[in-house]
């Protein structure tokens, strides 16, 4: 599970199982007390929440800023993850 991105608490994830999925995506993880929630959003055609991982409204809305602000740095890395070379995280303030 390469971590694509890091800005403050959330994390930009894809899953190697998801290799197989037509649409290009990606997941967002944050710790919330002793538990992690995920979410999904698709980035094609369009920037869309698949699944909200109970992330409140005002954090998908801040995730998908963030998406739409560092999209080429996104898609960058998910271009090394599917040709099969090394992701480095990349760690953004």
């Amino acid at each position: 599970m390469p971590k694509l991105l890091i800005i403050g608490k959330f994390v930009f994830t894809i899953f190697s199982a998801d290799i197989e999925e037509k649409r290009r995506h990606v997941h967002i993880i944050s710790k919330k007390g002793r538990k992690y929630i995920v979410a999904k959003i698709w980035l094609e055609p369009n920037i869309e929440v698949e699944k909200t991982g109970n992330f409140s409204k005002e954090e998908i809305n801040t995730i998908l800023k963030l998406i739409e602000e560092n999209s080429v740095i996104i898609n960058e890395q998910l271009d090394l993850f599917y040709k099969g070379e090394k992701v480095k995280s990349i760690k953004l303030k």
